[in-house]
């Protein structure tokens, strides 16, 4: 985000104002420079709080009363922001919104309500996210005059909840700790340099390329194996160790707030700093700046410093601007009179492009109709008739549902496994070939079916009340449109329960084609034969960017069988395969972790976890004996299970353990929580702890 102009009533030293930076182009300064005074720290006080929900902002061991003024009256402060596609994820959405906070007399603070933003302001009100915002949203760091670093590991342990307030408490407190440099600088020598890993080498590269730059410090031997942080930290002079401890904080909560980001150094948000002469000598002030400033190239910079120190700044970057994004533009209205559009299709929840809306898309076009896609609960005016497609039977499938029902009344159709597994298209509907132009993503993959059914009968599957017995429906010709299309996403339910399963297979290996078979193989039909002819088909994943396996495993029953069939193929180390273990229907603990364990002895496997969703009219999970023996010890042993790749998934089993482990023992354990937040959202694991597993609000 960057901020475009703040507003604020019945500030104790202030008292009523405005500050704008928006001056109606397509640019603001990157520098805003205020004299340092009591006044104006208010005012950064002000921006901080605006931009911070009340929940943290009490967490803060400030007196927030003490900003309001005489009169008996609160303190209203709100801000105007410009948002970020990268850091924000909205596009397609207004890019200006707004927020703030009410701070009453008695120091109690609220978000602004809409009633208040209009005694405010008198322009219209335009968003108050700050209810829902995710952590790298409304990314503000904020520094005073005066600070501690912290000592110790325990900095990164990140148990606590309130973490975010980090980021601008000695805005407000003297006293308040920011990041040991040691130990950061250990993270990223160990991450970066021994590990290779791309974020903390970035952030670690342009570092040192700074220290030389700016300091005229030649410290690219940081990135050598043998230096050790402590006594690179120590080496440096005294009179940086202050200047660099808030630089290399801002570092670190950048790489926190971005995990998934390549080169979060380069996003956008604001930093605010209150008289960095105090901390920063005038020696090394105008360095310190440059180096700030080029460490951080897209950041907005709000700075006090005494009227003596502001000479000091470099005007090179005072004359520095930066861009703002330009509103989306708005799309036309359409209604059902006006619009091109009168058949509208809605992929509800497909993970993979919707075969059936597909095919109502060759229908509808091949009658001269105007067809549109739109996905998830989108609500769109347009299509006299609209369809809609939902696969899963989950709770969030169910909302969009009912979303959608109620925004188009007699005018929707539905189908889909999650609504009705019997449901089918009609004949003449299923015969088409689908349209590929509804799903250009999929570029020169085809996808469909050889064969639906499967001759096996689990309760916790939709295949056999919706397919029935296996039976080919299709051949690869007309799969892979009409030979145009040498890639398949393949839907089969058990491809290779059919007698002809292995002609099937010579004619994939024939064509030279690239097959996905997105729905696993089957195991138990497989023979050297069959082993050998798919050792000879391209099998790959989804997306065609490397060879892929994939197999299923739902209990620990017959492991001894797998494995002889498993050893049929011949796999090594080199190769991926992945096993879809379903989880939360009716094993144990113990019987999870045995298949865990067995899959990690088979060269070349790994997991990919997937919770149970019952059918329409299906069983309820069978879990009341899931942590029976010694919860602790299994968990333990869980944890020491580690595959080589596609650990996130395990992720989202670790965190459903979880639940139910604090679910029937009322406590966390704690060595899984470490675990689950190891290398993801570590800044979240405080809140995690708080809430219990999210057991508590």
């Amino acid at each position: 985000m960057y901020l475009l102009s703040f507003d604020y009533q019945n500030a104790r030293l202030n008292g009523a104002g405005r500050f704008s930076l928006d001056n109606g182009r397509s640019w603001i300064p990157k520098w805003t420079l205020l004299d340092a005074n009591e006044r104006t720290l208010e005012l950064l006080r002000i921006i901080a709080a605006s931009c911070n929900s009340p929940q943290h902002l009490e967490r803060i061991p400030f007196k927030f009363k003490s900003l309001c003024g005489d009169q008996g009256r609160h303190l209203l402060a709100k801000h105007v922001r410009v948002l970020h596609p990268a850091t924000d994820g909205r596009q397609g959405r207004s890019s200006v919104v707004a927020g703030g906070v009410e701070i009453h007399m008695r120091g109690k603070i609220e978000k602004l309500t809409k009633i208040r933003h209009r005694d405010l302001l008198s322009e219209s009100v335009l968003r108050n996210p700050l209810a829902k915002c995710r952590p790298g949203r409304d990314f503000l760091l904020g520094y005073g005059d005066e600070f501690l670093a912290h000592s110790g590991d325990d900095d990164f342990d990140f148990t606590d909840p309130w973490f975010r307030t980090r980021r601008y408490r000695s805005l407000f407190s003297s006293t308040a700790l920011l990041t040991d440099p040691v130990a950061f600088l250990s993270i990223l020598f160990y991450r970066g340099r021994t590990h290779k890993r791309h974020v903390p080498l970035h952030a670690l590269t342009r570092i040192c390329r700074l220290m030389n730059q700016c300091f005229g410090l030649d410290v690219h031997h940081w990135l050598e194996a043998s230096t050790e942080a402590e006594q690179t930290w120590e080496a440096l002079p005294t009179e940086l160790h202050k200047p660099l401890i808030v630089g290399l904080d801002a570092v670190r909560h950048t790489l926190d707030a971005f995990p998934k980001i390549q080169k979060p150094l380069n996003l956008p948000g604001v930093i605010v700093l209150h008289s960095p002469s105090h901390y920063c000598e005038d020696a090394l002030l105008s360095a310190w700046l440059e180096f700030m400033d080029a460490l951080f190239p897209n950041m907005q910079f709000f700075m006090t410093l005494p009227t003596a120190a502001s000479e000091l700044v470099p005007e090179e970057i005072l004359g520095k601007e930066l861009s703002v994004p330009a509103p989306p533009k708005e799309k036309a209205s359409r209604s059902p009179e006006n619009s091109k559009t009168d058949v509208l299709l809605i992929d509800v929840d497909s993970r993979l492009p919707n075969l059936a809306l597909m095919k109502l898309s060759r229908y509808f076009k091949q009658r001269g109709r105007k067809v549109a896609l739109v996905r998830g609960a989108g609500l769109d005016g347009s299509g006299r008739e609209v369809y809609a497609s939902c696969i899963f039977n989950s709770s969030s499938s169910s909302k969009k549902v009912q979303l959608l029902r109620s925004a188009y009344g007699d005018a929707l159709n539905l189908g889909g496994s999650g609504i009705d597994p019997q449901l089918r298209l009609p004949a003449e509907i299923e015969s088409l070939p689908p349209d590929y132009d509804l799903y250009p993503e999929l570029g020169d993959r085809a996808i469909g079916f050889l064969s639906r059914g499967c001759p096996f009968d689990c309760p916790f599957c939709i295949v056999p009340l919706k397919e029935g017995p296996p039976k080919q429906v299709s051949d690869l010709q007309t799969l892979l449109d009409e030979g145009r299309r040498d890639k398949l996403i393949l839907l089969d339910d058990n491809l290779l329960s059919l007698p002809q399963a292995d002609r099937l297979l010579e004619e994939m290996v024939f064509r030279q084609i690239m097959v996905n078979f997105t729905q696993t193989l089957d195991l138990r039909f497989v023979n050297p034969d069959i082993a050998k002819l798919l050792r000879r088909v391209s099998c790959c994943n989804t997306r065609f960017t490397r060879s892929n396996y994939h197999f299923s495993l739902n209990d620990s029953r017959n492991l001894d069988r797998v494995r002889k069939k498993y050893e049929l193929f011949g796999f090594t180390f080199r190769d991926n395969v992945e096993f879809v273990c379903m989880y939360g229907f009716n094993t144990t603990l113990a019987e999870d972790v045995e298949r865990f364990r067995f899959l990690r002895t088979l060269p070349g496997a790994y997991v990919f976890t997937q919770k149970y969703q019952p059918v329409p009219g299906g069983p309820l999970p069978d879990i009341d004996r899931f942590l029976e023996g010694d919860a602790d010890r299994l968990i333990s042993e869980l944890i020491k299970i580690e595959f080589t790749q596609n650990m996130k998934s395990m992720e989202s089993y670790y965190r459903w353990v979880s639940k139910e482990y604090a679910q029937a023992f009322g406590r966390l354990h704690m060595p899984l929580v470490e675990t689950i937040f190891r290398y993801n959202g570590r800044h979240l694991k405080g809140r995690y702890i708080a809430t219990m597993a999210g057991l508590k609000k």
